[in-house]
């Protein structure tokens, strides 16, 4: 859709024309998407200053409509939904590592999977992982001392690891060192390792020019197929399916790279579906599941495709962006003293136990530290759309093809939704606080039908954990050391987030004996 068709839209009555949109400034760099690749959360920002809830912009020649207000939000999630499609672009940059996943899937196609992956993420399904929660993160920190540098990035990554891998594959996804041992490198650390590159990999696609040149490509195709019948649509199938990967992954070498790291990705899962069949499909977890999960007149499964299509959806979602929200968490507390020691209190009341369901509410500030966490720094800070048809957004005419960029970090800090956005502030979460904001107003899963499948599973994690480890250790900030988010795949620090821990309800460091005798007891429960 170019600005000569846009400005030749048929408005309907009451409506306003896109292209009087407020548009944003170029910044020094020239264009938008060089700010968009290169500054992110700048670009954002300036967004709601500049412009406010609806704003303009252009990505290679590309109109962009970007959101950052709750109504308008709620327009493009929500009620209008159905007329939006994923952005092809994110589709095609992702495609090579989640394939036709959940996140990245469309229509009939989409919304059969949902179905039946949904009852694995009910609240008493999800309810039986809370014990996996509090262990991971009390297993993590056995072997911490007095005074420790620790990485808590690091750690956090570790944990929700732990976590997904026991939910989603029933297995100890992180090799940890005893007494005298050192560490051993797990199959674990090779997948994060591959997970982390394919990440990378995809984050860069976005601001290659020659990916927007075969996504332009991809949809004149599109629209040739669908005007030419016979021959000619039989080859502009077969031309998209080629297309349907990057050109930069199909010429990468197969041994090296991004390619590498996805066949990584697809032996160990294949592997865990050849030992699920062998163990007759008697377990529990997710991708037991998965394999055993059926449509609701019994006819209709998974595929070994599907299903590892879908575990790697899982996988990512349940450990980098869950991972990163808690590290965040850590981080804010660190500098809230007071704030802290509510959150200890809570912790402490539990002894270190898991709480039963009905004591979750007990948790209420580790549960809204875990929500300012991910409004400040949503993992997921912007969600890509494309009009699917002609539809209004904010009393704004949308045509057909509009590229829309649903800016949850943008509107997570417009001063007119959370009045001073950077401050740290969980009482924003008080029931009466919270019920008194628009729906739309923090978006950190989505919202609408799209909405994070494992949403309340991500809530309890971050809430559990913060608890757990807040009985046991006490992170201290680094004097001078600063962190700054640092958007790629997910908003990560930009650092390690090193922190000195203090250990607490022991009245010193554990001697080997000790550390051993509590391993136990923790495996025990594994």
């Amino acid at each position: 859709m170019t600005p000569t068709d846009l400005t030749r839209f048929r408005l309907k009555e009451g409506t306003v024309r896109f292209m009087t949109i407020p548009e944003l400034s170029v910044s020094k760099t020239g264009s938008h998407i060089a700010e968009y690749t290169h500054d992110r959360l700048s670009f954002m920002r300036r967004v709601v200053t500049e412009c406010g809830a609806l704003g303009r912009a252009s990505f290679q020649g590309r109109p962009v409509l970007v959101v950052s207000g709750p109504e308008v939000m709620h327009e493009t999630l929500v009620e209008k939904a159905k007329a939006f499609r994923k952005w092809p672009l994110i589709r095609l940059v992702l495609y090579p590592l989640i394939g036709e996943g959940l996140f990245t899937s469309e229509g009939t196609h989409w919304r059969s999977q949902r179905r039946l992956m949904a009852p694995i993420f009910k609240p008493d399904q999800v309810a039986t992982y809370a014990q996996h929660m509090t262990q991971e993160a009390l297993r993590s920190v056995l072997h911490v001392r007095e005074g420790e540098g620790i990485s808590v990035a690091d750690l956090t990554t570790r944990i929700a690891m732990g976590v997904v891998g026991r939910s989603l594959f029933d297995a100890d996804m992180c090799a940890r060192p005893g007494p005298g041992t050192g560490h051993q490198a797990s199959e674990a650390d090779q997948l994060a390792e591959a997970l982390t590159v394919a990440l990378r990999w995809t984050d860069e696609q976005v601001a290659r020019v020659p990916t927007y040149i075969q996504l332009a490509l991809r949809e004149w195709l599109e629209g040739l197929g669908e005007k030419r019948p016979g021959a000619v649509r039989r080859l502009t199938e077969h031309a998209l399916d080629y297309l349907e990967l990057p050109l930069s992954y199909r010429l990468s070498r197969r041994k090296t790279g991004v390619r590498a790291a996805v066949q990584v990705i697809d032996a160990s899962i294949e592997r865990m579906l050849v030992a699920r069949r062998k163990a007759g499909l008697a377990g529990d977890d997710l991708l037991t599941r998965l394999l055993r999960a059926r449509s609701e007149d019994g006819t209709e499964g998974l595929t070994d495709r599907q299903i590892r299509d879908q575990a790697v959806n899982l996988f990512i979602g349940g450990h980098e962006t869950t991972a990163t929200a808690m590290a965040w968490a850590l981080h804010e507390l660190a500098k809230a003293p007071a704030l802290y020691r509510q959150v200890q209190a809570e912790g402490d009341a539990l002894g270190g136990r898991t709480p039963r369901m009905d004591e979750l509410r007990e948790l209420s500030t580790c549960m809204r530290v875990f929500k300012e966490a991910l409004r400040m720094y949503p993992p997921v800070y912007a969600y890509g759309r494309q009009a699917i048809e002609d539809l209004t957004i904010g009393g704004y005419e949308i045509p057909k093809g509009t590229v829309v960029l649903a800016s949850a970090y943008g509107m997570h800090h417009n001063p007119a939704v959370y009045p001073e956005p950077e401050r740290f502030d969980p009482d924003r979460f008080l029931p009466e606080v919270e019920s008194a904001r628009h729906r739309s107003a923090w978006v950190p899963f989505g919202n609408g039908p799209r909405v994070c499948i494992g949403n309340h599973f991500g809530l309890m994690e971050g809430q559990l954990v913060l608890a757990a480890l807040s009985h046991r250790i006490e992170f201290q900030a680094s004097p001078g050391s600063v962190v700054l988010p640092e958007p790629g795949a997910t908003l990560r620090p930009n650092g390690p987030m090193t922190m000195t821990a203090r250990l607490r309800n022991r009245s010193e460091a554990p001697q080997p004996a000790a550390l051993l005798a509590q391993e136990a007891e923790i495996a025990a429960l594994v």
